[in-house]
C-alpha cells in the first residue's frame, strides 16, 4: 500500500471488534458492557470506534465531557451515553436534548443541575457517583450525611436516577495492600447501595468494575462493566495482562530525507547525538506536536524495512531523526513504524511509554488531531 501522508495512525477496527467479543464473553447475558470512548476513544477516534462497537452490541458508552457526548450523538451513536466528568448545570437543556446521562457527584451539584433543568422544562437522567476511595468525585459513604444527600438527589423531580457507580483506584495493582484496598472500596460501595435500598431508594444500574477489575474479579462485575484500555488491546498495567487481546492502533510516518554524516557531526537540538564514525541518518516526518514523546529519544527506536533503527538525538516538534546505518536502500517516502508491528519486528505502546517515563494510556491519548486516522475494517 502506498501512503502519501507524512504520518498517520492506523486503526484496525476488526481487531477492536475481536477484542470486544472476547471481553463480552466474560459477562453473563444480564450484565451490560459500557465501552469507554472518552478522550477521542483513547486517541483512536471516538465516532468510528463507537459505531463499530455499537454494531457489535455494546450497551452503553462512556465519555468525559458534554462535548464528547454530543459528538457521539452527531456521529450517529444511539445507545445510552454516560458522562463521567463535570458538566456546567447551565447545560441541562443540552444534556436532555442529547439524551446524555450525567454523573452526579454531590447534593450541591444536583440542586444546581435540577434548578436549571426545571427552568428549561426538561428532566435530566443521571447516575449517582460514590467516592469509595478514589478521592475524586462522588458522595463519601463514610460521611454521616451521605445517605441524606442521596435521598435529596433522588427526590429532585427534574432529575431521574438510572444508576449508581464508583471507581477503583488500584484495581490494576496485584500487591496485597492494593488488592485489600480494592476489596475495601467494593465493600464500601456495596454497603452504601444496601443502605440506599433499605431507605427506600432505587440505585438503578450499579457498576464499579473497570478493565482490570472486570478481568480479575468476577464478583465485582455487578450489572455493568466499564471497559476502556483493554478493548484497545492494551493492558491496564504490567501486572494485568491478557495475551488474547490485539493492539488496535499503530503509529507510522514517512522518511523525508536520508543523509550521510561524518565523525564529529551532531544531530538535533542540544547536540546530544554525536557521530563517532560515518553514519546514515534518516529524517522522519513526525514529532512531539504529533504526539510522539520528545523525551522518548533515549533508547527509543523505530522499525524501517523490518529492522529496528535507534532514534538519533532529541525529537523535534515536527520531525525526528533515526540512525539507519546498516539498513540498505532507505529512501524518501519509505514508511516507518513508531508503534506497531512490521513483519517479525514489533514496538508496543508499553515500550514507547516506558522510554518516555509514562503509561500507555497517556501515549495513545497524546496522538494529536493533526495526525490522520486511517481505519481498516474489512469484513
Amino acid at each position: 500500500m502506498n501512503w502519501t501522508e507524512r504520518c498517520w495512525a492506523q486503526v484496525d477496527l476488526q481487531a477492536l471488534r475481536r477484542n470486544y467479543r472476547r471481553l463480552r464473553g466474560l459477562l453473563s447475558p444480564r450484565q451490560k458492557y459500557l465501552a469507554v470512548v472518552k478522550a477521542n476513544a483513547y486517541g483512536h477516534g471516538a465516532v468510528p470506534v463507537a459505531l463499530a462497537l455499537e454494531e457489535e452490541g455494546a450497551d452503553w458508552f462512556g465519555a468525559a465531557t458534554l462535548e464528547e457526548g454530543e459528538e457521539l450523538r452527531r456521529g450517529g451513536v444511539t445507545r445510552p451515553i454516560l458522562l463521567f466528568g463535570y458538566t456546567p448545570p447551565t447545560a441541562a437543556r443540552r444534556l436532555a436534548a442529547g439524551k446524555l446521562t450525567q454523573g452526579v457527584f454531590s447534593g450541591e451539584y444536583a440542586a444546581a443541575l435540577g434548578a436549571e433543568a426545571l427552568r428549561a422544562g426538561v428532566q435530566v437522567d443521571f447516575h449517582l457517583m460514590v467516592d469509595s476511595g478514589m478521592g475524586r468525585l462522588g458522595l463519601r459513604p463514610g460521611e454521616l450525611d451521605s445517605l441524606r444527600q442521596a435521598a435529596e438527589i433522588l427526590a429532585n423531580p427534574a432529575l431521574r436516577c438510572t444508576g449508581t457507580f464508583t471507581h477503583f483506584a488500584v484495581a490494576d495493582e496485584l500487591g496485597e495492600a492494593s488488592s485489600a484496598f480494592t476489596g475495601e472500596q467494593f465493600a464500601r460501595f456495596e454497603g452504601f447501595l444496601d443502605r440506599m435500598r433499605k431507605a427506600g431508594m432505587d440505585p438503578g444500574l450499579c457498576h464499579c468494575a473497570n478493565s482490570a477489575a472486570a478481568i480479575l474479579t468476577p464478583g465485582m462485575r455487578l450489572g455493568m462493566c466499564r471497559f476502556g484500555i483493554v478493548q484497545y488491546g492494551l493492558s491496564p498495567s504490567e501486572e494485568v495482562g491478557w495475551t488474547e487481546l490485539e493492539p488496535v492502533m499503530s503509529l507510522r510516518a514517512t522518511v523525508a530525507m536520508v543523509k550521510e554524516i561524518h565523525p564529529g557531526d551532531t544531530v538535533s537540538y542540544g547536540r546530544l547525538y554525536t557521530a563517532q564514525e560515518p553514519r546514515k541518518i534518516a529524517t522522519v516526518a513526525i514529532g512531539y506536536a504529533d504526539g510522539y514523546p520528545r523525551c522518548g529519544w533515549q533508547g527509543g527506536r523505530v522499525i524501517l524495512k523490518g529492522q529496528y533503527a535507534p532514534i538519533a538525538g532529541r525529537v523535534c516538534m515536527d520531525q525526528l531523526m533515526v540512525d539507519v546505518t546498516g539498513i540498505p536502500h532507505v529512501a524518501p517516502g519509505d514508511p516507518v513504524t513508531l508503534a506497531g508491528r512490521e513483519g517479525e519486528a514489533e514496538i508496543t505502546w508499553d515500550e514507547v511509554a516506558q522510554k518516555s517515563g509514562t503509561v500507555s494510556y497517556e501515549r495513545i491519548c497524546a496522538i494529536s488531531g493533526r495526525v490522520p486516522r486511517v481505519y481498516l475494517d474489512e469484513q
